[in-house]
């Protein structure tokens, strides 16, 4: 339904129920369900009177742009509106039983009479007590009005507010995940590229296992979050892309919990941790050297390690675009509750550490 459809079926229903019940409390008789109401014409001008008033201090908001800010911040021009509102209210009213009485002066008449009990007061200051009472009823019935109409507008704002850093996230991760497979893909490549020269057949073998990488990151491509195992196979193979290229001078080493294959993480993330690890320790080293990957759960959290010889600089411990982007992935994905590390250790190797609150 759209929104100008709710708002008159509120105005026109929030109006005639409130209407309905008002007219249903009698002096003296208490409150009890009455189906004549609907014959009594004052029913339906009290419910065309509050449904006007309401709607041109609706008018007044919109044309201020008063519904955009907290009730408390634009409270002053608020009460003035819906002072004006309640007094108008009570004059129409006042105008419509004057007009039933038969004017002014048998209005008055009738007041008189029935006010000869009021301890002395006179009649224009009975009336006009009773007005300022029946003033402060509505002008309460109006804030009530106004205090659910400002709280059903927040809470839409804030929804929509809440859609639209969705959808910021949303392009900003997608734009990540689009320069983050360019850069494997040169990468993976260059590997390949590398191989042609030196030996044809190893370069076919490696272009299957490329095949192998982007059939499976095609099939995560629409996904923010994958498990763990369809990340791992990715990194299998681009790994064994590697292996092809550095021989006995790469060794991989698994540490897995079988239990943890169907934990949820971000597409290209291990495979992010191993590109680095080779692209800026085990091709820097002549002989080569080693990649560690650990994945484990620690308490709530799942615990992704790469650890691979070699030292990192403290210009290069920020990474590059690839650590970049995993970082900004993850401040996206999970704020505070996701924690990367990168480091040298004793034995000479750096860490990668990624910590992501577990499924």
């Amino acid at each position: 339904m759209k929104i100008r459809y709710r708002y008159w079926a509120c105005q026109l229903g929030g109006w005639g129920l409130f209407t309905y019940l008002w007219n249903n409390i009698r002096a003296g008789d208490g409150f009890a369900f009455r189906t004549d109401v609907f014959g009594d014409t004052d029913f339906y001008s009290a419910w065309f009177i509050g449904v006007l008033s309401t709607h041109l201090l609706y008018l007044y908001l919109r044309k201020q742009q008063l519904q955009r800010y907290r009730l408390g911040a634009v409270f002053m021009k608020v009460w003035g509106a819906v002072t004006l509102s309640s007094l108008l209210i009570v004059l129409w009213l006042s105008g419509i039983s004057i007009a039933e009485d038969g004017g002014w002066h048998n209005f008055f008449s009738s007041a008189d009479k029935s006010l000869k009990n009021t301890g002395g007061l006179e009649t224009p200051v009975a009336i006009g007590l009773i007005f300022l009472a029946v003033w402060f009823v509505w002008h309460l019935v109006v804030w009530a009005w106004v205090i659910l109409y400002f709280s059903l507008l927040q809470g839409r704002f804030k929804r929509i507010e809440l859609e639209n850093e969705n959808r910021l996230k949303q392009a900003e991760l997608d734009n990540l995940k689009t320069k983050l497979n360019p850069h494997f893909l040169f990468n993976a490549l260059s590997s390949i590229r590398s191989l042609i020269g030196e030996n044809p057949g190893r370069a076919q073998q490696a272009v299957a296992e490329l095949a192998e990488v982007l059939r499976s990151a095609m099939l995560s491509e629409h996904h923010q979050l994958i498990p763990f195992g369809k990340e791992l196979e990715v990194v299998q193979h681009y790994l064994a892309i590697e292996k092809i290229r550095f021989e006995e001078r790469l060794n991989v080493h698994y540490t897995i919990d079988p239990a943890i294959h169907t934990q949820t993480m971000p597409p290209m993330l291990l495979q992010t941790l191993v590109e680095n690890a080779i692209k800026h320790g085990i091709s820097k080293l002549a002989a080569g050297g080693e990649i560690r990957i650990a994945a484990v759960l620690e308490g709530k959290q799942f615990v992704l390690r790469v650890e691979n010889t070699g030292q990192v600089s403290e210009e290069r411990s920020g990474g590059g675009f690839g650590i970049q982007g995993t970082l900004k992935r993850l401040a996206l994905l999970y704020g505070n509750k996701a924690f990367f590390t990168l480091h040298n250790t004793a034995q000479q190797t750096v860490c990668a550490t990624v910590k992501l609150p577990a499924a």
